[in-house]
């Protein structure tokens, strides 16, 4: 089945390249009726499977940036297919071969390296915990044992779901059983886990599209709401080509390209790093609270400035 999946995938991902580099500016909706997949597989396609390329989706419509073109493989679709086949075979066996399959296929499938253009991945940090601690985590996650997890001195019965990482460090995603609420766990912080014998059932669908849409590791489970944040022309293009989170929406366009853009989150970590980032180029709307915070946070700043006080850490 698994193979079968794959097969599906890499044809569909071969046809969506072969369109763009002819070319064409293909829809979501048309993508998805034409592979017989939902339009979320088709942005996933785009933003996740692709995401070694410079594409984005506007309005829609699948994008690429000006001037670029797709260099094709020097090996026939069967072999890069046979290929692909064999890389999700060991597929999901570690972090680390994970990554260096990530590499291997793009070099491969699709030969970025001799073209201008060089992406950066994420660095990640060694996962710092003991690897027998590790390996009774990842036991406890396949076989879904409720355990207890000791972290900061405090220990908790949890429902253990998965390892992510957050910029670049990494986390145990769990439900905390004395709430119900779902926590993540600096795995560099964890001193102890056991497993029990009971076992818990879980939806991992809905545990993934959970983590889809969760933006940092200070996400609060159950608390969501909206930012809403003016994007000023200068940087315009840079928020129609690329998603920064899960949620992120376009809501208007005015005469003079500003954009006025819509996040829904869980926490001001969630968005407080973006927006700093592209300041002076971005002014947060609503809600009032947040604006007032940023506005609040930049005016001592500049008087820390002012006074020379401020300290530059190397």
């Amino acid at each position: 089945m698994k193979a079968k999946n794959t097969e599906k995938m890499f044809q569909r991902i071969l046809k969506i390249l072969d369109k763009l580099s002819v070319g064409e500016r293909p829809k979501l909706k048309e993508l998805a009726a034409e592979f017989e997949v939902d339009v979320r597989t088709i942005r996933r396609d785009i933003t996740e499977r692709l995401s070694f390329f410079p594409l984005g989706i506007e309005n829609g419509v699948v994008i690429m940036a000006d001037g670029f073109v797709f260099p094709r493989s020097g090996l026939k679709d069967e072999e890069l297919l046979t290929t692909e086949l064999a890389f999700s075979a060991i597929c999901g066996m570690s972090d680390a071969i994970d990554k260096q399959l990530q590499t291997i296929r793009a070099k491969i499938s699709y030969p970025l390296y001799a073209t201008p253009y060089y992406v950066k991945a994420e660095q990640f940090e060694k996962i710092n915990i003991e690897k027998s601690l590790l390996n009774k985590i990842e036991d406890a996650i396949t076989k879904q044992n409720i355990s207890k997890v000791t972290s900061n001195d405090i220990t908790s019965v949890v429902e253990p779901y998965k390892i992510v990482a957050f910029d670049g460090l990494w986390y145990l995603f769990a439900k905390d059983l004395s709430d119900g609420k779902i926590k993540t766990y600096l795995l560099a912080q964890v001193t102890e886990f056991r497993a029990s014998l009971k076992v818990y059932s879980s939806d991992q669908k809905a545990i993934l599209k959970m983590l889809n849409n969760v933006h940092s590791a200070w996400f609060e489970d159950g608390n969501s709401f909206e930012v809403i944040i003016k994007v000023m022309p200068e940087i315009a293009h840079v928020f129609k080509l690329k998603k920064f989170l899960s949620s992120q929406e376009i809501i208007k366009e005015q005469k003079d390209s500003t954009l006025v853009v819509k996040f829904t989150i869980s926490t001001d970590e969630d968005i407080d790093n973006l927006i700093k980032a592209w300041l002076p180029h971005i002014e947060v709307i609503k809600p009032d609270r947040l604006r007032k915070q940023i506005q609040k946070e930049l005016e001592i700043y500049m008087i820390l400035l002012r006074n020379n006080n401020l300290v530059i850490v190397n």
